[in-house]
């Protein structure tokens, strides 16, 4: 028997994920300005668009500029395609069963498909048949990577397999880059040489190639000559620039909560699992509904500093001892006038005065636990609420 687990009342929580759409639309805006007239924006809106809501996501990008969308999954796409939007989509990871499913039903609603293997191929032409529709098919290149695509020594025999199926149309050649986030490293011009050798291959194969793209966010920043026809940031558009650059970006998810109580400690006591931290002289300690099971990476305890809005003022106040399952400690110091209630921003834009100090930043959070921003927004669960700013 399964008992149903009623979802939380938002109402109810004090933990909240604040999205602005207006940050992705500027930033996508600002990708934008970088590129050349034929170059189209397609924007990466996989993993619940990084965690800030897909469909948000998606059409705050189209209102900066995006005419394409990316997600991994051809059931994202779908969700997409049925919202409407005004741009094309491109799904590219999928395993045979849900493709025997859903492939039929995302090719007839137009949307594009990659594939990386003779087998996908034999996917998505089963499904193409099935829609009894021509499948507009980007064929993803294994440059160095290892993960989903073709190796170059495949190009030719994929490329005759696609030349003869009436319901195969090549739309695009793509690949990804391994280390673009670090532009001296010459993987880049290696993999991109591989990959001009492969398209000039199944160019022979099946003519002219309309569409190249190999640009994520750091080469769309950093290697102009990359752009090609489509260029595809993901984390820019979130405000998480993966390479130093003047172009202006803003993080558009704000990551808050409220202290549920404030006590006293005397000097020499110990706060957390495994007492990993102990009071160097008497203080007050807040504490936040809010732990690892919301997103905040436990590697990271100990780490970060968190703003708390009180009736003084903002205070940056040191989150202290183990981060716990659903709740953390921090450090408000002897002389702080925090109460319970009082606004916690744990990072993001705190909105406060220019004096103010600002928020934490997921790239804080994603040093301290030693991973990347991408990870740091993806890993906010599902019990935070999100709110999207109108």
């Amino acid at each position: 028997m399964t008992i149903p687990i009623p979802a939380e009342d938002p109402r109810h929580v004090p933990n909240m994920a604040v999205i602005d759409p207006s940050a992705i639309t500027e930033n996508t805006r600002a990708m934008g300005t970088l590129l050349e007239e034929h170059t189209a924006l397609m924007a990466v809106v996989k993993a619940d668009g990084y965690g800030h809501g897909m469909l948000t996501a998606a059409r705050a990008a189209i209102e900066g500029g995006a005419t394409w969308l990316g997600v991994a999954h051809p059931a994202s796409a779908l969700a997409l395609a049925r919202a409407g939007l005004d741009a094309q989509i491109l799904t590219w990871l999928y395993e045979p069963h849900t493709a025997r499913t859903v492939l039929p039903e995302v090719l007839g609603s137009g949307v594009d498909v990659a594939v990386g293997s003779p087998e996908m191929l034999e996917l998505v032409s089963e499904a193409a048949r099935q829609a009894d529709r021509r499948a507009r098919v980007h064929l993803k290149i294994d440059t160095g990577m290892g993960r989903g695509g073709v190796l170059p020594w495949q190009i030719r025999e994929i490329g005759a397999a696609m030349r003869e199926d009436d319901f195969i149309q090549v739309t695009a050649a793509w690949t990804h880059l391994t280390s673009a986030d670090d532009p001296e490293d010459p993987a880049t011009d290696q993999q991109v040489e591989l990959f001009d050798s492969a398209c000039e291959a199944l160019a022979d194969e099946v003519g002219p190639i309309p569409l190249q793209h190999i640009a994520n966010s750091a080469a769309t920043l950093t290697r102009p000559d990359l752009h090609r026809d489509i260029v595809r940031p993901g984390i820019a558009l979130y405000g998480y620039p993966p390479v130093p650059t003047d172009v202006p970006l803003r993080p558009a998810m704000t990551l808050t909560s409220r202290l549920a109580l404030v006590k006293e400690l005397p000097e020499g006591h110990s706060i957390g699992y495994g007492r990993i931290r102990t009071t160097e002289r008497p203080t007050r300690v807040g504490l936040v509904p809010m732990g690892y099971a919301d997103g905040l990476h436990r590697v990271a305890s100990d780490q970060v500093d968190v703003l708390v809005r009180t009736d003084s003022g903002d205070r940056l106040a040191p989150q202290v001892g183990r981060i716990s399952m659903d709740q953390i400690v921090i450090d408000l110091g002897p002389d702080s006038t925090a109460v319970a209630g009082d606004q916690v921003y744990l990072f993001g834009d705190a909105g406060g005065a220019p004096n103010d100090p600002p928020a934490a930043t997921a790239d804080h959070w994603a040093r301290a636990g030693g991973t990347i921003p991408y990870e740091v927004l993806t890993s906010v669960s599902g019990r935070v609420t999100r709110k999207v700013l109108s």
